[in-house]
């Protein structure tokens, strides 16, 4: 509940879990991707910050305040997630967003796919976690990716040599390059919502 005008600057966390079930309610996962987003419609300007998921920090719903990953507090609900951010960033945080897996493969398969620039060839598991003959595998270059292959490079942050080949290894990245992933899917999805001209579309992603 906010009672904040729309003409006012407010603040999204967006919580991306790492839950691969269709449904979000009452789900309790880590908090895998972390951002927290600033709108303002005076200057219809935005602000995007990642917090990689393996902060150490204190976590507001804890005993003492006991510091541990920031992905750790996701286990005690989204209430949890918004206190610690406070508190650690001194912000109001005025809404949330929580999404999984399967919501973001959804969103983006309703969308069409999006376009992405791709830094490397890489493989990943699938939204089912699963390798084998569900590998995901994206190529280097421009490309309009499906739910699956958005997800695979939002999650991506390490080579993955004991499931793929080197074609699909050879690169170096981190949570701070993932993060930087996961901003990029975001603003491409923001982008593709304003092409978005069919009313039974817009249904399908609310």
């Amino acid at each position: 509940n906010n009672n904040k005008a729309l003409t006012e600057p407010f603040t999204i966390l967006l919580m991306g879990v790492d839950s691969e079930r269709e449904g979000i309610s009452g789900s309790v996962f880590n908090g895998d991707a972390l951002m927290l987003i600033t709108f303002n419609p005076s200057t219809l300007s935005t602000t995007i910050l990642s917090i990689p998921r393996d902060s150490y920090v204190p976590i507001a719903c804890f005993q003492d305040q006991k510091r541990n990953k920031i992905t750790h507090a996701a286990w005690y609900g989204e209430e949890c997630v918004s206190k610690t951010i406070e508190n650690l960033l001194d912000v109001k945080i005025d809404y949330f967003i929580k999404v999984n897996f399967k919501g973001v493969v959804d969103l983006v398969d309703t969308l069409g796919g999006i376009e992405m620039d791709i830094p490397y060839n890489f493989c990943e598991q699938n939204s089912l976690r699963q390798w084998g003959e569900n590998t995901i595998y994206v190529e280097e270059g421009i490309q309009t990716l499906n739910g699956e292959q958005a997800l695979a490079y939002a999650r991506n942050r390490h080579p993955n040599p004991d499931y793929c080949s080197s074609k699909w290894t050879n690169y170096n990245s981190n949570d701070f390059i993932r993060g930087q992933h996961q901003q990029e899917v975001l603003k491409t999805i923001l982008n593709k919502f304003k092409t978005v001209a069919d009313l039974n579309t817009v249904y399908e992603i609310l």
